[in-house]
């Protein structure tokens, strides 16, 4: 059986953020926080302000997306008292009269954020909470008070992503695989973007509940994969149900309805079942280029095929035997 591991993991430092990318990526984000700080500090006599990174820039599983833009998300959060609450809109003018003369680059005041563009190269969303209790822990977080998100069309919305964050640590804790494996998903998606595949987040909590811990990367992935099928892909197993719940507020939403259409369902879960369909041929073939072409054509041509190292002699041998056959790259 060829051993991909050690492409997959060099797959990911391929499409993983440097340290470089990281601290340039951390200077901007500061560079925000301290414009927004200086904001209030001038004009908002009975609101503070504090910051909490959320998303896969504050889990550690961003990738470097195709398109070539990084996405970091940093949540502002303004402490006030309940009469002293603003408007969402009043809220996100705010936060965009704060850093709107931060880059040369238009910034951009959407329905859940204020967006923040960095030439072409990375974007710093700001969703914006209101809290009305500020405890003094370094989280200034507590059990009853869940942050309010500013939605510009649907008010004010109970959301805790930092909640879903430290769900996702613990989850992850010493399991850089796990980190690894959620990076492949989403190196997947991204290649297929024309399919309009669920979320990040979809895929951080399916990963999360299904993944299988193997020695090799390859082998994990693919039955994480299995994993992630048997419980979703209610067309293929009798016991799969086609949910996604968050494990953090709301708890209640299925985010996998979102991807319910006859069709875009169909396609997600077609697209699923063919990369497990290759991924079972990969783990089973003698060849590891044989083996890296089935990946590559799913997670894409970053997947470093020309990196393997194959003598033809090596591979003669495998196919020795002739009730071996060698499998194409043109299947699954």
């Amino acid at each position: 059986m060829a051993d991909l591991h050690e492409t997959f993991t060099e797959f990911n430092r391929i499409i993983a953020l440097s340290s470089t990318k990281k601290n340039e990526l951390r200077t901007s984000r500061n560079s925000i926080r301290k414009d927004i700080e200086t904001y209030f500090d001038k004009n908002r006599d009975k609101h503070t302000v504090k910051f909490k990174g959320q998303g896969s820039f504050a889990m550690n599983t961003t990738i470097l997306p195709i398109s070539g833009e990084y996405d970091v998300d940093d949540g502002v959060y303004i402490f006030g008292k309940e009469e002293d609450k603003p408007t969402p809109n009043t809220a996100h003018n705010w936060i965009f009269k704060a850093v709107e003369n931060r880059t040369n680059q238009e910034t951009i005041d959407k329905n859940t954020c204020v967006r923040v563009q960095y030439a072409k190269s990375y974007h710093v969303d700001l969703p914006i909470y209101y809290k009305t209790t500020d405890t003094d822990n370094e989280n200034f977080f507590d059990s009853e008070d869940i942050p309010e998100l500013a939605h510009k069309t649907k008010g004010w919305i109970e959301s805790d992503p930092y909640a879903f964050k430290k769900w996702f640590d613990e989850k992850a804790k010493d399991k850089n695989q796990l980190k690894r494996i959620v990076r492949y998903l989403k190196a997947w998606t991204d290649n297929k973007s024309h399919l309009n595949l669920p979320s990040g987040m979809v895929f951080t909590i399916l990963a999360v509940n299904n993944y299988v811990s193997k020695d090799r990367d390859d082998e994990s992935f693919l039955e994480t994969l299995q994993g992630i099928q048997k419980s979703i892909d209610d067309t293929r197993h009798i016991w799969a149900k086609y949910e996604c719940y968050r494990p953090t507020v709301d708890t209640l939403e299925n985010l996998l309805d979102k991807y319910s259409s006859e069709t875009r369902k169909k396609d997600f879960l077609d697209a699923l079942n063919s990369l497990i369909t290759s991924g079972k041929q990969a783990v089973e073939v003698k060849s590891k280029k044989d083996a890296c072409a089935k990946w590559q054509k799913h997670i894409g041509d970053r997947f470093p095929c020309s990196s393997i190292n194959e003598k033809d002699e090596d591979v003669a041998k495998a196919f020795a035997s002739p009730d071996l056959l060698r499998y194409d790259n043109k299947s699954a």
